[in-house]
């Protein structure tokens, strides 16, 4: 532990709550990086108590993972579809992929099944009024 909180409640006979009053303490100094070292130190001798659990979990450092393929979909193409036949669907379920009409049907789920294994980007389900 780096913060002179935590080096603090080593000395004490700290109780959870002694903990979170730390914790609330940092952060409304606005330290972040002080507060997530207490709680990590706090959930050390209290790995059952919940509120430690709940305030190591969200003052924990963020996960950034990365997915493969792209993740961007450019819905113009179905949308432009839309502008243009719309009028002919009224009332209907119409499933469209990348601007090109797959199904149209009385029910979302007729749509749905008509998609079968298609990748669902690219994919639209829209009903027309």
């Amino acid at each position: 532990m780096k913060t002179g909180a935590a080096r603090q409640l080593d000395a004490q006979n700290p109780t959870p709550e002694t903990f979170i009053e730390e914790i609330r303490r940092i952060m409304n100094s606005g330290t972040l990086r002080g507060a997530r070292e207490v709680a990590e130190q706090g959930l050390a001798l209290f790995p059952d108590h919940p509120k430690l659990q709940h305030l190591h979990h969200w003052l924990r450092p963020p996960e950034v993972r990365s997915v493969p393929g792209p993740n961007y979909w450019d819905p113009t193409p179905s949308y432009e579809w839309l502008k243009k036949n719309a009028h002919a669907y009224r009332g209907k379920w119409v499933g469209l992929h990348n601007g090109e009409l797959v199904a149209a049907a009385d029910t979302m789920e007729e749509v749905l099944q008509a998609f079968g294994d298609r990748d669902p980007r690219g994919s639209l389900v829209h009903h027309i009024f």
